[in-house]
């Protein structure tokens, strides 16, 4: 079996907040450091995050941790940082992704590789991709806490987000371990996509025949929006690059990202055929007994919107409380009305949306993208 030698990779812009943090982490490994190798590709920070990662590498030197390498992205986004890294990926024979605002376990690595080991020995094959559990916050209060449950919801961010037990095959995990050759084997990320470039991998890799697994052996602790201006930049964001991808590959397309398109649409159109066919004896009118059409399209438009908000009051409804947390229905509403809009920027010949977390909002590189 070979030796898992292991290139942690870190995109980083702007992420002084929480860089810190991330790097500790993973300078703290109980897996061997001779056999992990942390390799930063900085994107031109305005803040402080090249100091703070200069600060680690220095002391994983001098303390024997990982050797910590500081490497210019001039593409500056994750897509091109990782493609950066596997061009100096060395003799590691993994790559593990992850983005400054995480940290992990002092022993996340080495459960995540005993846990692929376990499993490429189950299936008697090598595995392309081992993704991760993101650990919902226990810090939250107030507005970012509805966020946060919003966002590990079925009804909400879900994919990444998702809670799941055991280990599994899956469609595009999170904080993936990937071994180098099936990354290679497809010619790495596609730098075309400033977000969604992971969801493109694995479904390449599967394409190809490498099996894209998730398992809860470990977690990976995130820092996620805390309001709901910020989870709505996201969900802008994630649905034009979603469907930038979809207009590439449109056999990728998956009905439950459009559900909310479709009440919409489908919740206007019976509003207005009930506009159009109504007259003085409609509902408005003092008939006792229903006027089709009218009538029925009202109330089929009562129905949808009704369906729709009971659905999401229920999904607000927490462990500690038997009423529904206003908070969380308004997050998840955010996420699904960002998104789907999102999706229809992505349609129109328009500048992708910013991204909110980096300062200043440098995205003179993100126009010129598809």
């Amino acid at each position: 079996m070979d030796e898992v030698k292991i290139l942690t990779v870190i995109p980083v812009l702007d992420e002084s907040k929480h860089l810190d943090r991330c790097l500790t982490s993973l300078r703290n490994q109980t897996f061997d450091s001779k056999r992990h190798r942390i390799l930063i590709l900085e994107g031109g920070s305005s803040d402080n995050s090249r100091e703070i990662a200069e600060k680690h590498s220095s002391l994983s030197k001098s303390e024997g941790g990982p050797e910590i390498e500081i490497l210019e992205n001039p593409g500056k986004y994750v897509s091109a940082a990782r493609n950066l890294a596997l061009e100096n990926v060395g003799d590691a024979t993994h790559m593990f992704e992850i983005i400054g605002h995480t940290w992990v376990p002092e022993d996340h690595l080495q459960l995540r590789v005993d846990d692929l080991l376990d499993a490429e020995q189950s299936l008697g094959r090598h595995i392309g991709s081992m993704g991760s559990k993101i650990k919902p916050s226990e810090e939250r209060s107030g507005m970012p806490k509805s966020i946060e449950y919003a966002l590990h919801s079925p009804l909400g961010g879900s994919g990444q987000f998702a809670q799941f037990k055991g280990r599994e095959a899956a469609n595009s995990p999170a904080f993936c371990l990937h071994r180098v050759e099936a990354v290679k084997s497809i010619g790495g990320w596609d730098d075309r996509w400033i977000a969604g470039q992971d969801h493109d991998l694995n479904h390449r890799l599967r394409e190809n025949d490498w099996p894209v697994m998730r398992s809860d052996v470990s977690f990976v602790s995130m820092s996620k929006r805390s309001t709901l201006s910020g989870l709505w930049g996201m969900g802008r964001r994630y649905g034009y690059w979603r469907m930038r991808q979809l207009r590439v590959y449109p056999r990728r397309a998956r009905l439950r990202e459009f559900l909310p398109w479709i009440g919409f649409i489908s919740s206007s159109l019976s509003f207005i055929l009930f506009l159009l066919s109504t007259d003085s004896s409609s509902i408005l009118g003092n008939s006792t007994i229903l006027n089709f059409p009218a009538d029925i399209f009202f109330f089929t438009t009562l129905f949808l919107l009704f369906a729709y908000f009971s659905v999401l009051l229920l999904a607000s409804i927490t462990k500690t409380s038997i009423l529904p947390n206003l908070g969380i229905t308004l997050s998840i509403l955010t996420l699904h009305i960002s998104f789907s809009l999102g999706l229809l920027t992505g349609l129109l010949p328009m500048k992708p949306p910013i991204n909110e977390r980096i300062k200043g909002a440098n995205n003179s590189n993100n126009e010129g993208r598809n």
